[in-house]
């Protein structure tokens, strides 16, 4: 495939499963295929090796069992003979491993079902202490009678912990004895259990199609963490988060009384169309084409969300229960969204306090799919829009806001960095073959030129980090927060084919399987990159995503962090004077009572996440719980006690609109109170004050 042709794909679509039968040769087929495509297109593509199989082994027992409760040591043991062999396996595209894996898991399942059922109908004593250790928890049980008293432990535990829920949630509950919730919650605990079985059995092709499509999953991640297969539904969903209208029912869900619920209906929706279902239904069962219905009565509605968008099907059909009492059964299929989801979309509002400054929320790097290239319905154009109607408001500074913003649409991330800047070169690519492309803003002149600070975080990836190392190496703007991800590659997403030309590109529509895969490295214009390291604030501000350890550097199979040369043409703004900002951040963050309670909860936090030896009865799980909500409650009651400096008041266009629409109104009252407690955004707001000056 030429250069040029690759390079306008990833542009377009980056930072934008095969039905197998009992172990179909059409899972190695498929894997084989991989391995080719990344010999091909790969910016750094692995010898298929003894290294390269020992990581796909790694890979494959982790994604079929990354709990720990399927399979035993003994189990592992067995199937370790294979893990310096499937290399062989991968390159003469045989099934043997894939044979006797199915046919171990296929077997567990059905054991862990069974167990499920005695479990549920078995009392548990809530007053008997018993340990459940940390290695327990964490490893593979030494044998099947073990794995039993592991899969009877865990329901336990989670028992335990759902009816201290229920009774924290509900004074009626916090009434009862534990005694007399036990039978519904432990229930509700296997149910739960069996319905992550039920959901792997209903993928494409049943239990096979799943681990065959396991198998194509953990081959494309041996070559990177961003590496990955996609069946044609996934590539839909992965489209969908990019800014292509996804496909969908048309509802939304949310807890009920007992059961999930229909929380609201999208205009011209399935969902809507069909006339038959209405906010408040409870969904009881699901069912996809002719496979098994599903009981998820008593299912949250994480679960249902979970079953609802997985690879099953084309039909879904729900039994819902009405507010009459009544049941119904409802089918539906998906169709894409005839309507944009404002709420992923950029926001903008105000801080009113001495000063005026701007905030802008972007969380995601959304492209417009549907029409040309620089098109006007990307997130670019859409931030240009917000400072246009902030600039009428007076504003003095402007807050841009990628925390949590994991990429999308390298273009558009361009495009955004041109908002900030005159013109010149914003990063570099670098390809398999060492070639050195420079990635430019392509029109001169400047949309906003006051000053600039950008929130960022842990979660912050991708095309995020390219626009804030650009706006940080050409002074442009302050990065404020912890450093970000460490993501500095590019994908692009190419059907399943190592013959793919022009003419293939349509393909791109009807394809069955797909492959995302890393075909550049990022860098920075000044040669540096964001790989592993992230890219590094200039003033730091604690955030939640420290309590959350993944980065790119830990990542499996993370291409490490090279450099390139300097891009030449590259001319920055005079640096900001930071310093007079540093010492006043520092101060602030040691001495304001947000920031002490927000480190106190964010330790708080830490303690409660910390993995530790339990004892499983009722009464310590309970003191357990109370020492460790204690601290937590009392810092978030100090972090909700404090009051910001600013006000928030939304532009006078989003007035209008949150007068006629009340999902909008909703939704911005949600963000507002978040803002109120955000302890980095009142550091931004104090620093940009002084910016402003």
């Amino acid at each position: 495939m030429k250069r040029d042709l690759c390079l306008g794909v990833v542009l377009l679509i980056l930072f934008a499963s095969p039905c197998f039968g009992q172990t179909s040769p059409g899972a190695a087929d498929v894997a084989f295929t991989i391995t080719r495509m990344a010999e091909i297109y790969h910016v750094q593509p692995r010898t298929v090796d003894r290294n390269f199989s020992a990581d796909l082994y790694t890979q494959m027992i982790f994604a079929l069992d990354p709990d720990k409760i399927y399979f035993t040591a003994e189990e592992i043991q067995i199937l370790d003979k294979w893990k310096y062999l499937l290399d062989q396996q991968l390159l003469n595209r045989k099934i043997d491993f894939l044979n006797q894996l199915t046919a171990i898991y296929a077997r567990k399942i059905n054991q862990t079902d069974s167990i499920l059922d005695k479990l549920s109908v078995t009392p548990f004593n809530l007053q008997i202490k018993e340990s459940f250790s940390i290695s327990e928890d964490s490893s593979f049980a030494s044998n099947e009678p073990q794995r039993r008293i592991k899969l009877y432990k865990l329901v336990r535990r989670n028992t335990i912990e759902s009816i201290l829920d229920m009774q924290e949630a509900d004074s009626a509950s916090s009434r009862l004895k534990p005694e007399t919730l036990e039978p519904g919650q432990r229930k509700k605990i296997c149910h739960s259990f069996k319905r992550d079985l039920e959901r792997n059995r209903q993928t494409k092709g049943g239990l096979a199609g799943y681990i065959g499509n396991a198998w194509c999953e953990s081959v494309a991640s041996c070559y990177d963490p961003h590496t990955e297969f996609f069946s044609a539904s996934k590539k839909e969903d992965f489209e969908g988060e990019l800014g292509e209208k996804p496909m969908q029912f048309g509802f939304s869900l949310g807890e009920g009384k007992g059961a999930t619920e229909i929380t609201r209906l999208k205009p011209g929706s399935p969902a809507y169309r069909s006339g038959l279902i209405h906010e408040g239904d409870q969904i009881v069962a699901l069912q996809w084409d002719a496979n098994e219905v599903v009981d998820v009565s008593d299912g949250s509605a994480e679960e249902v969300n979970a079953f609802i968008s997985g690879d099953h099907g084309k039909d879904l059909t729900l039994t819902l229960k009405k507010s009459d009492g009544s049941t119904l059964k409802v089918t539906l299929q998906r169709e894409k969204a005839a309507l944009d989801d404002d709420n992923s979309k950029v926001r903008s509002l105000m801080l009113k306090g001495n000063h005026r400054i701007g905030f802008i929320s972007l969380p995601a790097f959304y492209t417009d799919w549907n029409g040309d290239v620089g098109g006007n319905n990307g997130c670019a154009d859409d931030v240009a829009k917000e400072i246009i109607k902030l600039k009428k408001e007076n504003i003095e500074a402007l807050i841009l806001d990628l925390r949590y913003n994991g990429g999308g649409s390298m273009l558009e991330a361009i495009a955004l960095v041109g908002i900030f800047i005159d013109f010149g070169p914003v990063g570099m690519t670098r390809d398999k073959d060492g070639k050195v492309l420079t990635m430019k803003d392509p029109n001169r002149g400047a949309v906003y030129d006051g000053p600039v600070i950008v929130l960022i975080n842990g979660f912050t990836a991708s095309a995020s980090e390219l626009l804030a190392a650009a706006l940080q190496d050409y002074h442009r703007a302050l990065i404020l927060g912890t450093p970000s991800f460490g993501k500095a590659t590019a994908q692009v997403v190419l059907p399943l084919d190592t013959l793919l030309d022009e003419k293939h590109l349509e393909r791109m529509k009807n394809s069955e399987n797909y492959l995302k895969i890393t075909i550049d490295r990022l860098y920075r214009v000044n040669g540096s990159s964001a790989q592993e390291t992230g890219v590094l604030p200039d003033i730091y501000a604690p955030d939640y995503s420290e309590i959350r350890p993944e980065r790119e550097k830990t990542l499996p199979c993370a291409l490490a962090n090279t450099t390139t040369e300097a891009n030449k043409y590259f001319h920055p703004y005079p640096p900001l004077s930071l310093e007079e900002l540093k010492n006043f951040s520092r101060t602030y963050t040691d001495t304001s009572r947000i920031f002490i309670s927000f480190n106190q909860y964010l330790k708080a936090l830490v303690r409660i996440q910390t993995s530790r030896d339990e004892m499983l009865d009722f009464q310590s799980m309970k003191a357990s719980r109370f020492t460790l909500n204690e601290d937590l409650e009392k810092s978030l009651g100090q972090v909700r006690g404090s009051k910001p400096p600013f006000s928030i008041e939304w532009n006078q266009y989003e007035k209008l609109r949150m007068q006629i629409d009340e999902d909008l109104r909703r939704s911005n009252f949600q963000l507002s109170q978040v803002l109120d407690r955000d302890a980095a955004l009142w550091l931004g707001y104090e620093i940009a004050s002084r910016m402003a000056k």
